[in-house]
């Protein structure tokens, strides 16, 4: 899954969450967050601790790997970032 904005991010991790069968409190529980806290992660919000947000996806045994993008792709992914953080 291509990652691009938080609300991505979110998506995938509760993408894999339900995949694994487990709830928002099993994961919250066994990444050590609140529940609200991952509600939040999950439905992208663009403030979520960068820490916690690695802890979560280890938890799921998930990993980030950046690639390079084209520029044109890069300024569209920017301005999606951007608009994520004025909501």
């Amino acid at each position: 899954m291509d990652v691009y904005t938080a609300r991505d991010l979110g998506a995938a991790a509760r993408q894999k969450r339900e995949t694994l069968g487990m709830t928002q409190q099993a994961l919250a529980d066994a990444a050590g967050v609140t529940r609200d806290w991952l509600l939040d992660f999950e439905a992208g919000n663009p403030s979520s601790s960068l820490g916690r947000v690695f802890t979560v996806l280890n938890t799921l045994h998930l990993h980030v790997d950046l690639t390079d993008t084209p520029e044109d792709e890069s300024d569209s992914a920017l301005d999606d970032v951007f608009r994520d953080l004025d909501r």
